[in-house]
């Protein structure tokens, strides 16, 4: 019977309350571990969208102010072009002796020894 008594000191006996309670608190502390978990993850997930956003946002305003500047420049460009033969006609026309003669006849009243200029008035002229 000696035997005995050694075996009991070895046997823990079953405390189902004190069980009970301590699993519980297992339970509370991994439910509060994940819960942080999952909060800290999903704050993670969250700022890169709003980088990601906020990226994108810039992204779309600097395409906005470059295509305002291109729509200018091509503005500017037509004009540009417009002049530029405007220029090269009027450079064309003046290697002819005949148009500049007229052009200097007509805008600065010259005329040639012994022409005479007779001027009409039209109805709107005053």
């Amino acid at each position: 019977m000696g035997n005995n008594r050694g075996n009991q000191q070895n046997v823990t006996p079953l405390r189902p309350d004190q069980d009970v309670r301590r699993l519980k608190k297992r339970q509370i502390k991994f439910r509060e571990v994940h819960r942080v978990r999952r909060n800290r993850l999903l704050a993670l997930i969250l700022l890169v969208f709003a980088v990601l956003g906020f990226q994108l946002a810039m992204t779309k305003a600097r395409t906005a102010k470059i295509q305002k500047q291109v729509s200018q420049n091509q503005a500017t460009l037509t004009k540009i072009k417009k002049n530029k033969e405007k220029l090269t006609n009027e450079r064309d026309d003046m290697k002819d002796s005949d148009y500049v003669a007229k052009v200097i006849r007509y805008k600065y009243k010259y005329t040639k020894d012994g022409e005479l200029v007779y001027n009409i008035k039209e109805k709107g002229d005053n």
